[in-house]
């Protein structure tokens, strides 16, 4: 399949899903409902023109749901055109839990893009650090895992030295207190930058650029966030 027509397909999947709401899972039949779950267009679109922005190759995810935002990625991804592109989607949720019946990896191979995601099917929280020590890096990274205060922390942290210096980790719903705590910690204590935060009071998501190098901590530095 052309590039041209893979985003064709792409789009296709994308536009059917929003608009159905609905996905029907081939694994047992059932039926489920897409939203509030996963993200809308508009977020959606953004969050493409951020990968296209970066001219990103390699990216990662934390959540893959139901698939809509690694459509969005992957279709950022093959417009810049890079042939090496790759993606990993952290998910331990497709198959262990009913609600998901590996939905989000149905929708993959629907829309044509299962080659170029990798889904690895653990916690973040485990993954990140391996992926670490392999000496990965990534020129993007998008967040919307855990919810919990200290599962958005890790995944905050471990991205920051995951992505490139300098580097994009667009995140989900700011509106949440635990988010925004976490959020608020790297940019007081890493030197990170709010570049953009939507005005949605639902999935509210925000754009964090790592530092360009890390900035001197010794004890005791600490700036209360």
């Amino acid at each position: 399949m052309t590039k041209n027509n893979l985003l064709q397909n792409i789009h296709l999947v994308t536009e059917r899903l929003i608009h159905d709401g609905k996905i029907t899972a081939r694994l047992d039949g059932s039926v489920h409902d897409i939203f509030p779950i996963a993200i809308n267009a508009d977020q959606g679109k953004v969050l493409r023109d951020w990968v296209i922005k970066e001219k990103a190759v390699y990216t990662i995810e934390i959540g893959l749901a139901w698939g809509i935002s690694t459509l969005y990625i992957c279709e950022g991804l093959l417009t810049n055109g890079n042939p090496k592109v790759n993606h990993i989607a952290i998910d331990p949720f497709q198959s262990s839990q009913p609600k998901f019946a590996n939905c989000g990896l149905q929708v993959l191979e629907e829309a044509g893009v299962s080659s170029i995601v990798e889904h690895i099917s653990e916690k973040s929280q485990i993954i990140l650090p391996r992926l670490l020590s392999e000496g990965k890096r990534f020129d993007f990274a998008y967040v919307d895992g855990s919810h919990l205060f200290d599962g958005v922390f890790l995944d905050l942290i471990y991205l920051g030295q995951l992505v490139r210096p300098g580097g994009i980790i667009f995140g989900d719903d700011y509106q949440a207190p635990s988010v925004a705590k976490a959020v608020s910690f790297c940019v007081n204590n890493l030197g990170w930058k709010l570049e953009e935060l939507s005005s949605s009071k639902s999935h509210q998501w925000y754009v964090l650029r790592t530092a360009h190098s890390p900035i001197c901590r010794e004890y005791p530095h600490f700036v209360e966030f």
